[in-house]
């Protein structure tokens, strides 16, 4: 089966699941059609639906079905009883489906038994087993010499042609809603589209789904927005924030005016003056000191040195020392 058939038919067959609520392994109900169409095309049975359906698959078989299966073998001249055909399985690999329509349990035509058992009651029309039904057209016959040469031909009654009846076993399938169809045409098992009748379905339950999922959501918010109002608190307008301060240039200093400017600079400059008078007035004080004292105008005293008060740690030191005693002494 090529990839494109296979995912139409595996989605498909999602689409009956969500809707009709089919589950693997899905029951299949197969006709005595179907089993000579499979046989002639040299197919499996259970592998061919398995690949149809995209999972695992129980093929049933009704008496009635095996009634006509049956009905059109060779009967045993010994036993008196017909040869099993070779396109009907073993029971071991399509087990049979116990109907009764009557209360002796002899077989009924095979498309009422099919369509009671997809829908018991035909006015509720309701596949409530969730039965897949597998089917497909009756071999053509092979016509004799003489009736092909014959001038004349019999009518075959509509209800008691095998075509006709095949295609109204589809038809009444496809009326009631959530069937799927498998047939085979020309050596290929095909999974029919969804039928009118199961879209209507499909798309009522898709419609409730969402206004439930609408009613279901709707006081729940309502609820939750009751109960949290009381928790929350009025934080008012949102005001913007100041820059971050790691990312902003630092203040420059505000300029003074230039009127305050020329009064310090006034005042310096006063200060100044003062200083540089009083200062000229104690060199001046000095200077005719040591002009007073005439020697001490050409000798000006040493300062001892830091290694001359620590000691004789130096001797050039204390030398110098003891000559500032000597002048010292003599003055």
């Amino acid at each position: 089966m090529r990839a494109k058939r296979s995912k139409k038919y595996r989605k498909l067959m999602h689409q009956y699941e969500l809707t009709f609520g089919f589950r693997e392994p899905y029951q299949v109900l197969v006709d005595s059609n179907f089993l000579r169409a499979v046989h002639s095309f040299k197919m499996d049975l259970i592998p061919a639906l398995e690949r149809t359906v995209q999972g695992k698959v129980k093929p049933l078989l009704t008496k009635c079905s095996l009634a006509a299966v049956m009905a059109d073998s060779p009967t045993n001249s010994r036993t008196d009883k017909p040869i099993r055909p070779a396109h009907l399985p073993p029971p071991t690999v399509l087990p049979l489906r116990h109907c009764s329509h009557n209360p002796e349990s002899t077989p009924i035509d095979e498309v009422d038994c099919l369509m009671s058992l997809i829908s018991p009651s035909p006015d509720s029309k309701k596949n409530k087993e969730h039965y897949i039904l597998a089917t497909a057209d009756p071999p053509t016959p092979h016509e004799d010499k003489d009736a092909a040469n014959a001038k004349k031909r019999k009518r075959v009654d509509p209800s008691q042609d095998p075509l006709r009846r095949a295609q109204s076993l589809r038809s009444g399938a496809r009326a009631i809603p959530g069937v799927p169809i498998i047939y085979v045409k020309r050596s290929v098992v095909i999974l029919e589209p969804m039928s009118t009748s199961s879209e209507k379905v499909r798309d009522g339950v898709e419609r409730d789904k969402f206004k439930v999922g609408i009613a279901a959501t709707a006081p729940g918010k309502r609820k939750r927005e009751e109960e949290e109002e009381p928790q929350k608190k009025d934080r008012g307008l949102k005001r913007a924030k100041g820059p971050n301060p790691l990312s902003v240039k630092k203040p420059k200093k505000a300029k003074e005016d230039p009127s305050k400017q020329g009064l310090k600079q006034k005042k310096n400059d006063s200060g100044q003056s003062k200083d540089g008078a009083s200062g000229e007035a104690d060199h001046n004080a000095d200077g005719e000191e040591r002009r007073e004292d005439g020697e001490g105008a050409h000798k000006k005293r040493r300062r001892r040195h830091k290694s001359a008060k620590s000691g004789g740690d130096n001797p050039a030191g204390s030398g110098e020392a003891q000559e500032a005693a000597a002048v010292e002494a003599s003055e």
